[in-house]
């Protein structure tokens, strides 16, 4: 497939321009192609490089195959994505409640909007980012009183008492000036959660190129949690805490066995095995879960 890609000669978190070839993934969700992963010799970010640039980016969401802004319950696996995701949504609200009795919130990355309504519904003001035209629509259909944002730049000063990121940062292209933008939107010691896979968890270190959450291209990068929280603390943010998101293990051991061809049965048994034995190595420590949240506070 031909498309317009751009190459990094530095490091989008600490600016290092000393960059060492990490691993290389197929996309499987679209495009079949392989794409380069590089490590930072300095921070040890790892994201990938070359990639699409904000343009041509888009066409790489375009498949029935990327669930998170679709509907469907369509098939075994987005079945169980939906009913995973249905039961989720208020615990990701009292999360949200913990850290604010001021329900101002921002969504950013809100795909097609039902954490968004989950929160409107329950009387927070919402306003939520989402560039993808579609999934604007579904958003404003779910909940009325949902405010479009066409940019960050529309968004007041010390407007949001929270900002969440649901598996939204790995797709950012302008990574520090959007993480400044957050800092500039939220109010005094306001929070900013943040949602992203781990690739040092057990499953990412087994399933290694077929790991489904490189999901490369779409994937710009790859955290773990020493390298997102240095990224956060150079951009005005402290880590709080960090919490394990246990299901997602599961799930991405799915779509990675898929990826690796297995037959479903086999396949099904083995990525309850592998998320299981990631589950817990992750119980003592969270940081070694398959996708973590990192609750942030901004700093005074």
């Amino acid at each position: 497939m031909e498309h317009n890609l751009e190459t990094l000669k530095s490091c989008p978190s600490c600016g290092n321009g000393s960059l060492n070839p990490s691993i290389s993934c197929k996309d499987y969700t679209y495009s079949r192609d392989l794409f380069s992963i590089v490590e930072c010799t300095v921070c040890r970010l790892h994201f990938t490089n070359p990639r699409p640039n904000e343009k041509t980016i888009g066409q790489y969401y375009d498949s029935p195959e990327y669930v998170s802004h679709t509907d469907t319950n369509s098939g075994l696996l987005f079945t169980l994505y939906g009913l995973v995701k249905t039961s989720t949504l208020k615990q990701k609200r009292k999360l949200l409640e913990e850290f604010t009795t001021d329900k101002s919130v921002m969504d950013y990355g809100a795909g097609s909007g039902d954490f968004s309504a989950q929160l409107a519904k329950n009387g927070w003001s919402v306003t939520a980012f989402e560039p993808d035209l579609n999934a604007r629509k579904r958003i404003l259909e779910k909940h009325s009183k949902i405010v479009l944002a066409d940019d960050l730049k529309s968004v007041s000063n010390k407007s949001k008492s929270i900002i969440t990121l649901w598996h939204v940062l790995e797709h950012v292209h302008q990574l520090t000036e959007t993480i400044q933008e957050f800092h500039r939107i939220l109010k005094p010691d306001g929070t900013l959660i943040i949602a992203v896979p781990n690739h040092t968890s057990f499953d990412a270190e087994y399933y290694k190129s077929d790991w489904a959450a490189y999901d490369v291209p779409r994937h710009l990068y790859h955290f773990n949690p020493t390298t997102i929280e240095k990224l956060m603390l150079a951009n005005g943010f402290e880590l709080r805490q960090s919490k394990p998101m246990w299901f997602d293990s599961f799930y991405v051991s799915l779509l990675s066995e898929k990826n690796s061809g297995s037959s479903a049965l086999i396949g099904w048994l083995r990525a309850f095995t592998i998320g299981l034995i990631s589950n817990l190595k992750a119980i003592f420590d969270s940081e070694r879960c398959s996708s973590v949240i990192y609750i942030f506070r901004k700093a005074v």
